[in-house]
């Protein structure tokens, strides 16, 4: 990264609108054997604060090894990786204060849960993090519980293993949420729930980044996820940034996207077909309800449709 670069990127940082800034960002598995593998390359992208942005590609496209360097779980081997005022380029770098900034949540994160009542599991991390103050880990806990929707005096007292899945999966984030992150990492957050769980964990996790301004950053395969829920698309392929872009935009290039082995999601292609019918959807219609009431626009109101 050049000296004139890296004057850019700490001033983004200063300024408080980029929340993740990667430079040139490249990493390899194995360095120097025979099973060297590159997943990423040249990575350059800019996260802003607030924004909700997924990422996906194909198995083995560098996304899930990407986002493990967000907290510092995969440390910089060259390029520049600022994460808010972090440099995870420098040699050293304070853990526990990126950390207590980045929560991450992974696949089936109530595999994780183990004490012996909801209110010990989501103060765990906030006792590890050094809050030694026991009324103040609790009321960090109850925000969290009820942040995600749970009613802490019900659930405070109950072992979280007589949960449903759904209630065990909002457990684990309110664990990461009693921290307080300004960023969440999230990878396939919906994995393993039925529709209905699917749908309430999306709902909860957009909801906390247009209310509370918290950053998200999804991984996901399911693409109607991502279409429904994020401001922007990062698609991953070869340990590359293929596109970067918004949902709508992405998925009008359908053979590009079939040939990266991803779906293209239902209501992208029924927007797809609308336009090739001279109907043209602005590209924050993603719903049912926006592109039915966009339409009713386009055709002058409920009398002319």
């Amino acid at each position: 990264m050049s000296k004139s670069d890296k004057v850019v990127i700490l001033q983004a940082v200063a300024d408080g609108a980029a929340a993740i800034v990667a430079d040139k960002l490249n990493f390899t598995y194995n360095p120097k054997s025979p099973f060297s593998k590159q997943a990423l390359k040249d990575v350059t992208l800019t996260v802003n604060r607030g924004e909700f942005v997924a990422i996906v590609g194909h198995t083995g496209s560098g996304k899930t090894t990407f986002v493990q360097h967000l907290n510092a779980l995969i440390r910089v081997q060259s390029g520049g990786l600022f994460v808010l005022d972090h440099n995870l380029s420098a040699k050293k770098v304070d853990l526990k204060a990126l950390r207590g900034s980045v929560g991450m949540v992974f696949q089936y994160p109530e595999y994780q849960l183990f004490a012996d009542t909801v209110l010990d599991d989501v103060c765990f991390g906030l006792k590890n993090f050094g809050i030694t103050d026991k009324d103040k880990r609790e009321q960090l806990a109850k925000n969290a519980l009820e942040l995600v929707g749970m009613d802490f005096d019900k659930v405070k007292n109950k072992s979280p293993f007589d949960l449903s899945g759904g209630e065990k999966r909002r457990v684990a984030l309110a664990g990461v949420l009693a921290m307080e992150p300004q960023i969440l990492v999230m990878d396939e957050p919906t994995a393993g729930l039925d529709p209905r769980g699917k749908r309430e964990i999306l709902s909860l996790v957009s909801s906390i980044n247009r209310h509370k301004g918290v950053t998200v950053v999804m991984v996901s395969h399911d693409m109607n996820e991502v279409y429904e829920n994020a401001d922007r698309i990062i698609v991953f392929r070869d340990g590359e940034v293929a596109y970067d872009t918004t949902p709508r935009q992405l998925f009008k290039k359908e053979d590009e996207i079939v040939s990266m082995n991803l779906e293209i999601p239902h209501m992208a292609k029924f927007c797809n077909e609308l336009e090739r019918q001279g109907y043209v959807i602005p590209d924050d219609c993603k719903t049912v309800e926006q592109v039915f009431d966009a339409v009713l626009a386009l055709k002058g109101g409920v009398g002319n449709a």
